[in-house]
């Protein structure tokens, strides 16, 4: 039995950022198969301040918000051992990304609808993970979600531990 077999029980604190924009958040991680190092995982993070975006009121009305965007997501996670510290890792998860606009109440501003452009997002994570013991490891790579109004690809870092 591997070592991931004996504690299969793995929670990261993450941050993925690009310039100008970036997240906090949490991954927790089963081992459904200690031997080839799959495992499942649930993951929630948010952007902790309000980004400034437009958001369109008709054919030619914008107003600006504070956007706090989250992002819900479970998916697979693929360990790939280098040696007995380092392991490259491949993360794949379908997610739902949603939004709130600080300072519209109830998701309206003068009798209109505000379109928050929630929806299914893709959250992939690839890159490196170092161990520095039995339980503690750092993460760090790159992430590609679709947050609906700030597209693109993330740099990804997370410090986590096995239980």
């Amino acid at each position: 039995m591997t070592y991931e077999g004996k504690h299969k029980h793995s929670f990261y604190l993450e941050m993925p950022f690009r310039a100008a924009d970036f997240a906090i958040g949490g991954t927790y991680r089963y081992s459904i198969n200690s031997e080839k190092f799959l495992g499942i995982t649930a993951s929630f993070f948010g952007r902790p301040f309000g980004k400034s975006i437009l958001v369109q009121h008709g054919r030619r009305t914008y107003f600006q918000w504070k956007e706090y965007r989250y992002v819900l997501a479970a998916g697979l996670d693929k360990k790939f051992w280098l040696n007995n510290r380092w392991d490259a890792f491949i993360s794949a998860s379908a997610g739902y990304t949603f939004a709130d606009y600080r300072g519209s109440g109830e998701g309206t501003f003068m009798g209109m609808n505000l379109e928050t452009k929630d929806g299914i997002t893709p959250v992939i994570n690839v890159g490196l993970s170092y161990k520095f013991s039995r339980f503690v490891f750092l993460r760090g790579g790159f992430q590609y979600t679709d947050l609906k109004t700030v597209r693109g690809v993330r740099i990804y870092a997370g410090l986590g531990g096995q239980l």
